[in-house]
Parts: structure tokens; sequence; C-alpha cells
């Protein structure tokens, strides 16, 4: 395929909504290892064909023979100007289930070091780090991988989060956590974070991680504690619910009281008329369904 006309990524305002768009025609371009358009080249997040991506920026090392467990790296098909990839696990896993807690650790530990890293260039005011698994979720690479952009202000989701979190008496992530283990919620619980499903979910099977307090900053967080959540939360996604299609974000504010977090949210339901048009959501899977099948794929008790 050409190169597209004005192919550089760009970021334009919607005029109705004034939300960013990032235009990236590019991405056209991106070789599609996942879904019906799958094809058989080698996987060029493998340890070893790291010549078919742009050059290391940062990795976690890793025993011989492989060079490394986690690899960061230029995203070959931007979306804006700073856009990355961390390559996840030193073989070819297509399930963040599929990697140990150890694993996590050195990923983890990756992911904080590229967001502390993209913070320090001029002009970022928000670094957005996201995860999409199956090709229903949006990923064109098979191989276990994340992302992270640098863009120039948090997105307008963050934002409404943001402002409301603001106006409230209360942090409502703490208050959604202090009652998560009694409306039984609550999916898993490290030393320091928690799993649990929010009330209400937008979807069927949306579910948090976050620390157990407030002030924590994730940059700073304990790397034992999260990898333990985090490794729970992919096995119990992929146990309890059959290995669906799913994305991971997470979202954090710099500079402000805001109670860190990830979301993650299984590709099993349909985004509809009034999701796409109204950005209102309609979900008939209650929480406690969704955290008695999760809680299923670790062996708890619902």
């Amino acid at each position: 395929m050409n190169q597209p006309a004005d192919a550089e990524p760009r970021t334009v305002l919607e005029p109705t909504t004034g939300r960013p768009i990032l235009m990236a025609p590019a991405r056209q371009l991106r070789p599609m290892h996942t879904g019906a358009q799958a094809n058989d080249k080698p996987c060029p997040f493998c340890p070893g064909n790291e010549a078919m991506t742009p050059p290391t920026l940062d990795a976690e090392p890793s025993a011989a023979p492989a060079p490394w467990r986690a690899r960061a790296f230029a995203n070959k098909y931007p979306a804006n100007a700073h856009h990355e990839v961390i390559a996840e696990g030193n073989l070819h896993r297509e399930h963040p289930g599929d990697l140990d807690v150890a694993q996590w650790r050195d990923c983890l530990a990756l992911w904080q070091r590229r967001v502390r890293a993209l913070e320090g260039k001029p002009g970022i005011g928000c670094t957005f780090l996201f995860k999409n698994v199956g090709a229903l979720a949006g990923a064109s690479i098979a191989h276990n991988h994340t992302q992270v952009l640098g863009l120039a202000e948090l997105p307008p989701r963050l934002q409404l989060e943001l402002a409301n979190a603001q106006r409230l008496p209360h942090c409502p992530w703490c208050a959604t956590m202090q009652t998560a283990a009694a409306d039984r919620r609550l999916v898993f619980a490290s030393e320091h974070h928690a799993v649990l499903a929010p009330e209400p979910p937008k979807l069927p099977h949306e579910t948090w991680l976050l620390p157990k307090r407030c002030d924590d900053d994730f940059l700073t967080t304990d790397l034992d504690s999260l990898a333990a959540a985090m490794h729970a939360l992919f096995v119990a996604v992929a146990r309890g619910l059959g290995r669906p299609a799913f994305n991971l974000w997470l979202h954090r504010v710099r500079g402000e009281r805001f109670h860190w977090h990830f979301e993650l949210q299984p590709r099993t339901g349909q985004m509809a008329g009034l999701e796409l048009g109204g950005d209102m959501y309609i979900n008939s899977m209650p929480a406690a369904v969704s955290v008695a099948k999760l809680r299923a794929g670790l062996d708890l008790a619902p």
C-alpha cells in the first residue's frame, strides 16, 4: 500500500463538541496479525525481530536466550508525535493472563518509566497508557503489548472525571472501594491494590484496578502489590470470561488530587446507537453477576 496523502499525524477539533480527533492516515499501513486479516509473517514484537520495529527506547532485561522481558520503542505507525509501544513477554503470548506475576512486575516497571519519560517532554499534559487485546478490541499485533500516548491535554473523559471528582465532597473511587466487599463487587485484593466491579458498570463485565490509598502515585506505587493485582485481573478475565478481547486503560491526572485507576472493558457487549450517539450506556449485566464469574476464574468463592 502506498503512503497515504497527508500522512503526518495531526490533531484537529471536532467542531460541534470541541473534542480532539487524532488524524493519522499512515495507520492504514499497519500489518494485521489478528482476526480475519491475520497473516503468517514473523511477529515484529517477538525477541529476535527487533529490526522490524523502530530502535529500543528502554527495556527490562531477560536471561538468555531472550534479550528482554519487556521492550519499549516508538510506534512505527503513530497516532501522534509521541506514541510508543511496549512489547511484553519474551515468548509469543497473545493473552496477558499467560504471563506470570514476575513478568508483570517487569512490564509494570517499564510502564512507569515510559510514562515518566513522556511526561518530561515539553508540551505533554497527559500520558495515556492503554492495552488492546484481540482483533475485536482493535489490536493489529497478537503479541502482548501496551501503548502510551503523550497528549497535549487531558482527553475529554478524563476532564469529565476530574471535574466531577472536584465537585464532590468525597473521593468517588474511595467510596466505590469501601462498599465493594459488602456489595459482592470485590474480585481480588493484594496488599495495596484492589480489583473490583464499579457500581454501576457502564457495560458488561467492566472491571477496575485501583490503589487502596487515594494519595498513591502510579509512578511510585508498590510494584509487587500492583503486579499481583494486575496478574489476578488478567487471569480472572481469561478463565472466568473465556479469554475475550478487551481494552485496558490508565486514568491518571498528573499534579491533581485524583485517585488513579485502571479500567478494563471486555468486548463481550455491543456499542450501539445510544452509546455511540448519546454517550450513554445500556447494561443488562449486574456487577455481582460479573464478579461471580471473575472470582470463579481465580477459584475464589462467589
